[in-house]
């Protein structure tokens, strides 16, 4: 009995590590083996019907579950191996339902006293799905409180973190009429690391180097928007003034070798704990550390927790409040952040660049450039690829509106979403109560070549209060005008920013009535429409958006002003 235990044993352990190493096929043969000895493994059972998950094949991954089921009726692991193929097969209505009734299922066990840790571990897990579901539905208040109710229940402080940071990122969805509730939320994820003792210290003041040390730390140096907006300032930095160090937290491709191949160090910190990269950046003695992520997924504030270096700066690749009080400033723009405004959310100072706070270089693959589709159609198409989650029911009214306003008008839109029968209902539900016509709509799933496809769209609709970025350039570049309008926050402004240094302020609306004026203008001059079409590109190659020595010189301004600021301080200490 003990032998057959021990084989038992070693199975398990042989295919739970196949399925963490994501050899699925291999994963599934294994636990397979041993369930033709013991049938009624419901863990090994767990482990295959989780590998076939893997492999895609999704019909034998829920056979298995209906045999543990019939073994185990309650089993956790099972229940929550059906929500991950409900994802997987895009069925996201149900994987809400199933969802709930998960979290519901689970509190009942907790609150009975019934292995109260083995479920929590369990409850965590299904509220981080949850909030992932719903803020792809749209429903970001709820998507919030489910990522802070799984921090809660996390026991690590690694994460409570990384859950906090999901809670975050998805209130950056929420409306603007709601958004006053969570404006301190930041300040909580910055509490998770307030005894964190710092590394570096005033006395690092005293560091002489001949070149001024910057380190950009992100799981984005990578074919990626962060990538396509940090590549002038790896590749075309003063090397007379600044040595770059860069800490890439992931896996790496082509580009990534390019900037590996650019800048004058290069680590990977992928699989080490924040504390052991930390140890790292604070080693090779970096006098400005920029955060490349903020709160985005597989981000690395954990690292700047422990303030490896005497300066810390966050931006780029996200556009609000850190919440940490080791990160020093928010890398903005005049536009962003005009000059007088503040925001009391925010921890960190801003650096005010005079142009942009990013820049965009033109493909060199970008696609022909067509004419605009009204030519051929003989109507006018709006149309966002932005993030959906961005699209609030505010917007979706105010392009009602716009339709409404524009005859024969049609919307095309673009995200995961539409890609299963039961994201579309769901969308559908939602034009429906905003009083868009479905049957005016094309609802489009993600393709390979998504830049080409601009050529279906005549005008470009901006989302608010969270704005677009890079699908906002890559519309630009392809000829398409971008109408955004004007926020009030510093997450708001960045469309605003971003048309203003592509030389297109006209297309920056002051008010909803204003925006939906600018859209029905262009949307009246086919011979405007074709002469943008054919000149966006060219526009937007002289604008101060793409001049890359231009952006290189004004932050490396920057990072010498904070520098020499730090160093005056330091010195009085």
């Amino acid at each position: 009995m003990e032998d057959v235990k021990e084989l038992r044993r070693a199975r398990l352990l042989r295919a739970n590590a196949l399925y963490e190493a994501r050899e699925y096929a291999r994963a599934a043969e294994v636990a397979q083996e041993s369930l033709t000895i013991l049938p009624e493994d419901a863990e090994m059972r767990y482990i295959r019907a989780a590998a076939l998950t893997g492999c895609g094949a999704y019909d034998e991954a829920r056979a298995e579950i209906a045999r543990i089921r019939a073994v185990c009726p309650d089993h956790a692991g099972a229940a929550r191996q059906e929500i991950y193929i409900d994802r997987a097969e895009g069925k996201i209505r149900t994987q809400i339902v199933h969802l709930r009734a998960f979290v519901a299922m689970l509190e009942e066990r907790i609150a009975a006293g019934d292995r109260p840790d083995y479920h929590r571990v369990f409850l965590a897990s299904a509220y981080s799905l949850l909030g992932a579901a719903l803020t792809l539905t749209g429903e970001s208040a709820a998507a919030v409180e489910a990522f802070l109710a799984s921090s809660r229940l996390e026991t690590t402080r690694e994460k409570k973190a990384t859950e906090y940071s999901n809670a975050l990122f998805a209130s950056n969805y929420l409306p603007a009429g709601q958004r006053a509730a969570y404006a301190e939320l930041a300040r909580g994820y910055g509490a998770l690391y307030a005894d964190v003792r710092p590394l570096s210290t005033p006395a690092d003041a005293r560091r002489g180097h001949a070149r001024l040390r910057i380190g950009y730390i992100s799981p984005d140096l990578r074919t990626h928007p962060v990538g396509t907006l940090v590549r002038p300032l790896l590749t075309a930095y003063d090397r007379t003034r600044c040595a770059v160090y860069c800490y890439m937290n992931g896996a790496e491709d082509a580009l990534s070798q390019e900037f590996h191949a650019a800048v004058d160090v290069w680590r990977n910190i992928c699989g080490m704990d924040a504390a052991e990269a930390a140890a790292l950046v604070y080693g090779d003695e970096i006098d400005i550390l920029v955060d490349l992520a903020g709160h985005t997924e597989d981000n690395v504030l954990p690292v700047l927790a422990h303030r490896p270096a005497p300066v810390q700066v966050t931006g780029i690749g996200y556009f609000n409040t850190t919440g940490l009080a080791t990160v020093d400033y928010m890398l903005s723009d005049a536009h962003v952040d005009p000059i007088g405004t503040t925001d009391p959310a925010f921890t960190e100072e801003m650096i005010r660049l005079p142009h942009s706070h990013f820049c965009y270089m033109l493909p060199e693959d970008l696609p022909s450039l067509t004419p605009p589709p009204m030519e051929r159609r003989g109507y006018v198409t709006f149309g966002s690829f932005n993030n959906f989650s961005k699209v609030t029911d505010e917007v979706l009214r105010l392009w009602g509106t716009l339709l409404e306003r524009v005859p024969r008008s049609r919307l095309l839109l673009k995200s995961k979403l539409f890609g299963s029968a039961e994201g579309r209902e769901i969308v559908a539900e939602r034009f429906a109560r905003c009083g868009i016509p479905v049957e005016r709509v094309e609802m489009r799933g993600f393709g390979p070549n998504h830049r080409a496809e601009y050529a279906d769209m005549d005008i470009a609709l901006d989302t608010f209060p969270y704005t677009g970025g890079i699908t906002t350039c890559e519309a630009l570049a392809m000829g398409v005008p971008v109408v955004t309008m004007r926020g009030a926050s510093h997450g708001a402004r960045f469309g605003e920013s971003l048309l203003i240094n592509a030389n297109l302020p006209e297309l920056v609306a002051k008010d909803p009535a204003d925006y939906v004026q600018i859209a029905r203008t262009l949307a009246s001059s086919s011979e405007t429409l074709c002469a943008l079409r054919m000149n966006l590109r060219s526009i937007l190659g002289r604008a101060p958006l793409t001049d890359a020595p231009l952006y290189v010189r004004d932050v490396e301004a920057a990072y010498t002003e904070i520098r020499e600021r730090f160093v005056r301080t330091a010195g009085r200490m």
